[in-house]
């Protein structure tokens, strides 16, 4: 099966990708909640899916990839349908429950086909992001549409609802457009036990996610505190950052192909450093937006290049076992992080969640060097 065949179902399920992230925190606001509370909830969502993944990645080996992706597609029609009737944060956390599940599949049957191609991870990982990242461009359009018509009760309800027929849509034409495969007969595996650098690869990663969603849940609270916005304004810096990811996924992931992991992680902590420290010098939000494009640009880049690093040498009948154990550790970070952030940002300043980050990814690039090894070039 080729990833190529993948494309369109994955833009189809990937509708709110963007859209939830900025609809979310005005419509906790609506309900009462502060910044803490809102951070939270992402806080708990990050939990369940710590459980799923474990789960999720041993279910997903004994499957082919194919049945993963359909399940995937179903599962995000199933909690699009939920988040269109959510009223209340109980209802909504399920329906982000069941939402975590599917794109936790989702990703393992992408890595899995990934593998089976044998071609450059970091490279092809960025593809999938931007296919991601197109399907959130397109229901931006979408929740535009849906918006200007309706307010934001009614329009929350409408524009899910599209998105759960999107799903069914990307499901219908998976079934029919990707062959049947026989399921490969593996030896029985044996318990999965990471080797001493995989394991400092894990440590790596939960740090990162820790520190990247400490600010990434903090988007919209910062510039409704910073510069007063209307929501369209605010979708305005979302789509910058969006488009370019859009279109330089697959040359982000290749930038580790080519050049090596561990030295795209390194330069790529330092300037994502770099431009969460502009962040509070900028006093008009054009400014703003270039500088977190440009930040998300490069945490883009170490991210695809810790989870290429992480999936090399790994069998292929093992990389779904392998990657939920692995990204446990994203989860652990997606959990402490959001509390982290909201904690900083209520009680010590708005600012001050982007000082801490910056201190922190320093670090964390010295902690690179130090305990990472260099890698062999490999010979085109």
């Amino acid at each position: 099966m080729k990833y190529e065949k993948l494309a369109v179902p994955v833009i189809l399920a990937s509708l709110p990708c963007v859209v939830f992230e900025g609809l979310f925190p005005l419509y906790t606001e609506q309900l009462g909640f502060t910044t803490l509370k809102m951070t939270i909830f992402y806080s708990t969502f990050a939990f369940s899916g710590l459980i799923m993944r474990l789960l999720m990645g041993t279910v997903s080996d004994r499957y082919t990839r194919r049945s993963v992706f359909l399940w995937a597609l179903s599962l995000y029609a199933v909690a699009y349908f939920f988040l269109s009737g959510a009223e209340s944060m109980p209802f909504l956390m399920v329906a982000r429950f069941v939402q975590g599940a599917a794109g936790i599949l989702l990703t393992l049957s992408v890595i899995g086909v990934i593998t089976d191609e044998n071609n450059n991870f970091g490279q092809s990982m960025g593809r999938f992001d931007s296919n991601r990242y197109l399907g959130g461009m397109i229901g931006i359009g979408l929740s535009f549409l849906i918006f200007y018509h309706y307010d934001l009760l009614k329009g929350w309800k409408l524009f899910f609802l599209c998105c759960a027929v999107a799903s069914l849509v990307a499901c219908f034409y998976s079934f029919f457009k990707i062959k049947r495969q026989e399921k490969k007969e593996f030896p029985v595996k044996t318990r999965i036990v990471f080797s001493r650098d995989k394991k400092k690869i894990w440590v790596f990663s939960l740090v990162f996610n820790l520190f990247s969603s400490m600010i990434g849940v903090l988007l919209i609270p910062y510039l409704k505190a910073a510069y007063d916005l209307n929501m369209e304004t605010m979708v305005f810096v979302f789509m910058l950052p969006i488009l370019v990811s859009s279109f330089a996924g697959p040359h982000l992931g290749r930038l580790g192909d080519s050049f090596g992991y561990r030295k795209v992680m390194v330069i790529s902590a330092f300037l994502s450093a770099l431009m969460a420290f502009s962040i509070p010098m900028f006093h008009n939000i054009k400014g703003f937006s270039l500088i977190w494009t440009f930040y998300v640009v490069f945490m883009s880049a170490l991210d695809y290049a810790l989870d290429a690093l992480f999936v090399q040498g790994i069998n292929e009948n093992e990389i779904g076992n392998y990657y939920g154990k692995y990204a446990f550790g994203v989860n652990i970070g997606g959990i402490l992080g959001p509390v982290a952030g909201g904690y900083l940002f209520d009680k010590l300043g708005i600012h001050i969640p982007y000082i801490t980050f910056s201190v922190l990814m320093v670090l964390f690039a010295f902690f690179v060097l130090w305990q990472l090894p260099r890698e062999s070039r490999k010979e085109d």
